[in-house]
């Protein structure tokens, strides 16, 4: 393989720099970067209205598998995961058996490398069965590879336990993933409380059932040290909390969906009650919306991740209340934050896509390579002007879950590149 693509705009988040250039790359090997290059015999590609990004990593996603394979597994999701731009995905471990042993955690690296198509990164559960009633055994999880731990899906509501989970996670210095929800508030809940709950008679789910729990986790994390991250935060009030932790130095980071930066709780009305718009937490108020870009803006959030959902149809055709949470989103996130991020709120390439690569990367440490010569291409092109519209019916993910369906977004993948390897080239996986 020989590409030249000219004048394209490289991205490199760990050096907050951008700059345009022509790239070669061959073999899989980024050979040159440079003004102007010309060699004979490359496929050679014109990148103008085009970006390259090094190493995408969506750090919340569920691929089902083992468990539940026809909502969704490994091979499809990796397929959906490149078509999405990333060259690495963070795999949460609510599964059927859950990843909450060393031979779990091998059993998602096995699998990952007979696919081979991205690199798919185990987490471990922080309770056995991620029933929050006795610690996993972390330290042979984190040999065997697990890059996290959570019992995503779920709360630890026991904050001993968690206490004890941050106190032994500094052993190995990797972050506690904490799905941020107060059982006790939420139950049976499946819309955000207020408005459009009442309006629409569903029992509905308190802001403060997520941020009574991000505070907590906030002073646990000051009491022991340890590393705590904050799952697809929605709610301003999560967010003002986020920024005094941070600011008085305590290690709390914090990540963000596409959804809940694009959606409000008045769409679900908007769309009838369509259960593609029910996840958790639930979609928000105007004003949560405006306060995530803003702390996005502001650096308060690190990551920007999917938290990819699928679902068969038969889980989400059912009433709002019966149907499940998620969406499948690990396909749209860049033409979202392109046309909603760079595009209507102005917000620098760098800066979004340094959610999307060097943050995840340094968090989870998780392995980052940069744009540079003579190291293997791990990269994404997209096409900022490439234009269409959302079309479940095409994705490659098995869920079809998603409530964008019909919209029309700019800035799409073309190409993915995995440690050298083309596996997604304008809409086809390729070299599998």
């Amino acid at each position: 393989m020989r590409l030249l693509i000219h004048d394209v705009l490289l991205i490199h988040p760990e050096k907050d720099f951008q700059e345009k250039k022509d790239i070669l790359i061959e073999d899989g090997i980024i050979r040159e970067i440079d003004e102007y290059i010309r060699v004979s015999d490359a496929e050679e590609i014109n990148g103008e209205g085009k970006i390259i990004v090094p190493s995408l990593i969506d750090t919340h996603v569920h691929f089902r598998e083992p468990g539940y394979e026809w909502k969704e597994n490994m091979l499809t999701g990796s397929m959906a995961g490149a078509a999405g731009g990333f060259t690495g995905v963070l795999c949460m471990p609510n599964t059927d058996p859950s990843i909450d042993n060393s031979a779990m955690v091998n059993y998602v690296r096995r699998r990952a490398e007979e696919i081979n198509i991205i690199k798919i990164y185990p987490m471990g559960a922080i309770t056995k069965g991620r029933e929050g009633k006795e610690l996993t055994e972390l330290g042979d999880m984190y040999r065997a590879g697990a890059k996290a731990f959570s019992d995503d899906g779920n709360c630890v509501m026991n904050s001993e336990l968690l206490r004890c989970a941050l106190e032994y996670s500094k052993m190995f210095d990797v972050p506690i993933v904490e799905h941020c929800e107060d059982v006790n508030l939420s139950s049976e809940g499946s819309i955000n409380w207020g408005k459009t709950a009442t309006i629409l008679g569903l029992k509905g789910i308190p802001w403060v059932a997520e941020s009574s729990i991000v505070i907590r986790d906030i002073f646990l994390s000051q009491l022991t040290g340890g590393k705590i991250h904050i799952a697809h935060v929605s709610t301003w009030q999560s967010i003002e909390m986020i920024k005094w932790g941070k600011k008085n130095n305590i290690k709390v980071t914090c990540e963000v969906t596409p959804h809940h930066l694009t959606l409000t709780e008045d769409y679900i009305i908007k769309t009838n009650y369509d259960p593609d718009t029910k996840v958790n937490p639930p979609l928000r108020t105007k004003e949560d919306v405006d306060s995530l870009w803003k702390a996005l803006d502001e650096d308060i959030i690190d990551v920007i991740a999917s938290d990819h959902a699928p679902h068969h149809r038969d889980d989400k055709e059912k009433e709002y209340n019966l149907a499940e949470f998620g969406i499948s989103g690990i396909e749209t996130v860049i033409p979202l934050i392109i046309t909603y991020g760079y595009y209507e709120r102005k917000i620098p390439l760098l800066k979004l896509f340094k959610k999307l690569s060097y943050n995840p990367a340094k968090i989870f440490n998780i392995p980052y390579t940069p744009l540079a010569k003579g190291l293997k291409a791990n990269l994404t092109m997209i096409d900022l002007n490439l234009e269409k519209k959302v079309n479940p019916d095409e994705f490659f993910s098995l869920g079809k879950n998603t409530p964008f369906k019909g919209w029309s977004l700019k800035g799409w993948p073309v190409l993915t590149i995995v440690d050298g390897k083309i596996v997604y080239k304008e809409g086809r996986i390729v070299n599998v």
